[in-house]
């Protein structure tokens, strides 16, 4: 009894399991893209579109030339040339607000007249002629990256943030501007350059 009873259950369970997958069969299966869908089990599918397939493209940086964030000018490499025999002066002067919180040549950051931009040619023999009205202490220089004073070119310092100008100071520097670009001519004495005395220097050919 008991080996036939186990034949009945055996018989049993596979009549239930074939029913089931008998039913399941009709919505269960493997989505193709574009073709009939094809079932779990012998049975005729249903056509279903399968999401597209997407593509992903990583994009690719151009090599470009270096540029300073607020003009198309290259940037300067502060190379040196011969002089070219012009010369060429200008005349700058150290400025501060009332409050002291601006800072710039000519006039404070945001003044009219404040940074003027500087254009010469490759070659110029330049002088730049300071003068220091303020109640502060101020140097200068042409530099290739305005947030680095260390970076001057031409050997065109004035004073040193160590050994500064005086208020009521005057003086010059001449230098040979050297390979085009784009520099910056402002007060080395660390902070005064983010504090506006921060002007473009251009050198053309």
């Amino acid at each position: 009894m008991e080996f036939r009873w186990w034949y009945v259950s055996m018989g049993a369970t596979a009549v239930l399991i074939l029913g089931s997958m008998s039913y399941m069969g009709t919505f269960l299966c493997l989505p193709v893209e574009d073709l009939p869908c094809t079932s779990l089990l012998p049975i005729a599918g249903t056509k279903i579109t399968a999401a597209p397939i997407t593509t992903l493209v990583t994009p690719t940086t151009p090599n470009v030339t270096k540029t300073n964030s607020n003009s198309s000018i290259p940037v300067g490499t502060g190379g040196t040339v011969p002089p070219n025999g012009n010369k060429i002066d200008f005349t700058l002067s150290f400025q501060i607000s009332s409050d002291f919180s601006k800072y710039g040549f000519d006039a404070p950051i945001d003044s009219q007249g404040a940074n003027p931009d500087i254009k010469v040619h490759s070659g110029d023999t330049v002088t730049i002629h300071l003068t220091n009205p303020s109640h502060s202490f101020h140097a200068f220089g042409v530099v290739i990256d305005s947030e680095d004073p260390n970076s001057i070119v031409w050997n065109s310092a004035y004073k040193t943030a160590d050994s500064p100008m005086k208020p009521g100071e005057s003086g010059d520097v001449t230098f040979v501007a050297g390979t085009t670009g784009l520099y910056h001519y402002i007060c080395i004495v660390p902070g005064h350059a983010a504090l506006g005395m921060d002007g473009k220097f251009i050198v053309e050919r």
